[in-house]
Formats: C-alpha cells, sequence, structure tokens
C-alpha cells in the first residue's frame, strides 16, 4: 500500500484487517461472518462491508477443507456435527476435540462430502469477491455525477458497481489506452485467455494504435462477436480533460431493439422483457499532480421483472464476471501506462 491515501484511493482493507476478517469466519463460522458484516456495516466503509462478508465466507469455507482434510487422513477423530461447522466453524471442530460434539459426531460421508463441494463453490465464488472489490471509489467520486448517469431515471431500481485506480501517468496517457478498448480493437486488457475459452474472440494488444484513436458518440462498443452480439452503444466521448465516455446497452431503445445494425449489433436481451445496463468511465488528473491521473468507472444495471432469481443471476453469474474481468482491466492497465508491464511482440 504504497503510496496509499484513502482520500485519493478511497478506502481499503490493510492486509492484518483481512486476516482478522477471515480468521473470524474460519474460527466461528457463519456466526463470525455475521461479525465480519457488523464490523464492514458499523463502519461505514462502503463496499468494504461486502468485503468483510466476502472475506468471513472464505474463512469458513477454509475451515471446512481442513476439517475435512484432516478427519479424512485420521489425524481428526469425528467430533462435530455438520450443523455445527456450518454454524461455528473452526470452533466447533476443537470443542470436538476436547469431547464436546455439539450432536451427532459426522463422519466422512456423503453429507460430508457435499459439505465439502459446497464449501469449495464458496472458497473460489469468495475469492473472486476478493479479488475483484480491491479498487474503490471514494466517497466524493460515489457522489460524482458522470455523463451518462441520467439514462436509468431517478427512482428506478438498479443495481451498481463502481471502481476506480490511481495511476501514476499522467491523464492523457492513460485516456489514449482506454478510448481503444474494445473486442474489435486492443481488447480489454484483462485475461484474455479466458475470455477465448467463454468463446469471446478477444486479443489484447498493448501498444496505442493511432486508428483506434478515433471513438465516438453512435459507436458500437463490442464485447462479444455476432450473432451473440454483446456490447454497448457509445453516446458521449470527451477528449479532453476530464477524459471518458458513456455508454450503453437497453433493450427498450437501443438502435438495435427492434433490427439489428449492420454488423449484427444488438443490445443483450436475454429472457428480460427489458434488460438495460449503463458504462460510464472517467480519467482525470489527481488534484495538484498533473503526473497523477484516476480512472473510475460506474456500471448500473436495471431489468424487467425485479425478482429476487433475476437479481441473483445478474449479480452471482454476471457481476462476478465483471468484477474479476475490471479488476484485471485496472491492474493490467495500470502496468501499461507505468512502463511496468513488457509484452511480446503479439501484443504490440
Amino acid at each position: 500500500m504504497k503510496h496509499y491515501d484513502v482520500h485519493i484511493d478511497g478506502y481499503r482493507l490493510t492486509n492484518a484487517a483481512r486476516f482478522g476478517l477471515a480468521a473470524l469466519g474460519f474460527c466461528f463460522g457463519w456466526v463470525g461472518v455475521l461479525v465480519d458484516w457488523a464490523i464492514g456495516h458499523g463502519k461505514h466503509q462502503m463496499e468494504c462491508s461486502a468485503e468483510d462478508i466476502y472475506l468471513g465466507i472464505f474463512g469458513w469455507a477454509l475451515s471446512v477443507v481442513c476439517w475435512f482434510v484432516l478427519t479424512a487422513a485420521g489425524a481428526l477423530a469425528p467430533g462435530a456435527s455438520l450443523a455445527a461447522l456450518v454454524a461455528c466453524g473452526g470452533s466447533a471442530v476443537l470443542a470436538g476435540s476436547a469431547g464436546v460434539t455439539l450432536g451427532a459426531a459426522a463422519p466422512i460421508d456423503g453429507w460430508a462430502i457435499f459439505l465439502l463441494v459446497a464449501a469449495c463453490l464458496f472458497l473460489v465464488l469468495s475469492s473472486m469477491w476478493i479479488y475483484g472489490m480491491r479498487f474503490k471509489m471514494t466517497p466524493e467520486e460515489k457522489a460524482a455525477v458522470l455523463p451518462g448517469d441520467d439514462w436509468i431515471k431517478p427512482g428506478e431500481r438498479h443495481l451498481r458497481y463502481d471502481s476506480g485506480v490511481t495511476i501514476d501517468a499522467p491523464a492523457a496517457k492513460v485516456w489514449a489506452y482506454v478510448k481503444q478498448s474494445g473486442q474489435t480493437q486492443a481488447g480489454w486488457y484483462s485475461f484474455d485467455w479466458l475470455e477465448r475459452l467463454f468463446t469471446f474472440d478477444i486479443h489484447n494488444h498493448y501498444d496505442i494504435h493511432p486508428e483506434w484513436q478515433n471513438l465516438k458518440a453512435g459507436d458500437y462498443q463490442w464485447f462479444h462477436q455476432a450473432p451473440l452480439s454483446i456490447g454497448e452503444w457509445v453516446t458521449e466521448v470527451s477528449d479532453v480533460e476530464p477524459y471518458g465516455w458513456a455508454s450503453h446497452s437497453d433493450t427498450a431503445t437501443d438502435p438495435s431493439y427492434k433490427y439489428r445494425g449492420p454488423n449484427g449489433e444488438a443490445a443483450l436481451k436475454l429472457w428480460f422483457r427489458r434488460f438495460c445496463w449503463t458504462w460510464n468511465w472517467r480519467v482525470a488528473s489527481v488534484s495538484g499532480d498533473p503526473s497523477r491521473c484516476r480512472l473510475i468507472w460506474r456500471c448500473d444495471c436495471t431489468f424487467d421483472r425485479w425478482h429476487r432469481a433475476n437479481r441473483y443471476f445478474v449479480v452471482f453469474i454476471l457481476g462476478t464476471a465483471s468484477i474479476v474481468m475490471g479488476r484485471g482491466y485496472m491492474n493490467r492497465l495500470k502496468s501499461l501506462a507505468e512502463g511496468t508491464y513488457r509484452y511480446p511482440d503479439s501484443k504490440k
């Protein structure tokens, strides 16, 4: 956390805090997770309340994996019920070792394997969210109005994902990388091998290409090629500081909501009656230091019908992928603009 300033870089948990929050989940299970939530919520730590929860879940899931491995290997005699493991995590294992079984001691059977599989899934999910939530906006950035914010109207229920990173490079240099983003241009600077695994034909390029510096309103920003045609329409572009663009995909109003565009462009509909997201970006110098800048973005999503199953799908399927790839984007862009990333000729 060298040169870290909460007023510039946003709230960030220290490594000691992250370890402590995970330890609460490990030692006290879902009771510890609730304590983690209370800690984050009580301190008004923005997304850190969610990060606290995922750290606790990671700790709990790790305790279950440790219990299973040690019990299966014979290092621990069965001494805790599965319900106690879920509720109390590692403390249930310690109590069982002391002869307090907290219910019928669970052997390694089908239910124990089921709990292990569930814990492994929670490990993966929580790890992805902990990774993706590293970069945050400051309170001032959260309160700022970005171009394109008015697409989703006041009162419309929506989900929000936002992020921000400080880059030790001038805003104009960072903007040159940002404006050439897209599946048909420089890629999305993230894990392109993973994107290709999921059929997104994306190949990252890390040189600045003059032919890709002409982003303008009306362009279709591709994520996935036709016929899936996942992407967004650019509505505003600023080539003066603060740099940025506003974009959206809205099945109710996009140019392709009835007929596809000339290259197969279409708003992403899925099974929703209406599905809409906005993705609004800004690159601006850090106050008083033109050699540093902040890259921030805000992504809002609204849809019909607004029920729990749809919200869970958007948050845990679309949202998990977005925050992981978003963190990868910011990591890579920061290292490129700061000149610390070396890449082969094939990526130029």
